[in-house]
């Protein structure tokens, strides 16, 4: 099969596995929790309240984008706004502890679905797909750059 055969079958195949993920990720996870809406509440989790400025960044979206996110997690109580003591014009957003459980039922349902996606294959074979997504991830920040 000829290279450019290859990429093409690549494409198909990556296709089909992505509208499959997709599926499964909007089947399974709860709360009416979005993908960028969790990804927020990871973020929150791990470094703290941040700036709608700095998760903007992180997402690589705007800050409308973000502000009409953050807006939805406040309501739905998962985070709220607090004010910086040093600058009162400086707006965190912060995880409050609901968010955090939400985070943790998030975790636990995507380690589910891994393990459904990829059972049956070898220790061998997951080793592989790591080293070929970081390689993938490489050349996707080397061709940034550019």
């Amino acid at each position: 099969m000829s290279s450019e055969h290859q990429l093409q079958e690549l494409e198909n195949v990556f296709r089909q596995y992505f509208r499959k993920v997709a599926s499964e990720w909007s089947k399974r996870l709860d709360g009416g929790i979005t993908g960028p809406q969790s990804y927020i509440l990871e973020v929150l989790e791990l470094k703290g309240p941040q700036r709608v400025s700095d998760l903007a960044e992180e997402l690589g979206i705007t800050l409308p984008a973000v502000t009409g996110l953050s807006d939805k997690l406040i309501a739905a109580g998962y985070a709220e706004r607090e004010r910086s003591e040093q600058d009162r014009r400086i707006v965190f957003l912060k995880i409050t502890e609901a968010g955090s459980n939400v985070v943790e039922t998030l975790r636990d349902q995507r380690h589910r679905i891994m393990r459904k996606f990829y059972w049956g294959l070898s220790d061998e074979d997951i080793g592989h797909l790591i080293r070929i997504y970081r390689s993938i991830l490489q050349n996707m920040e080397s061709r940034e750059m550019e």
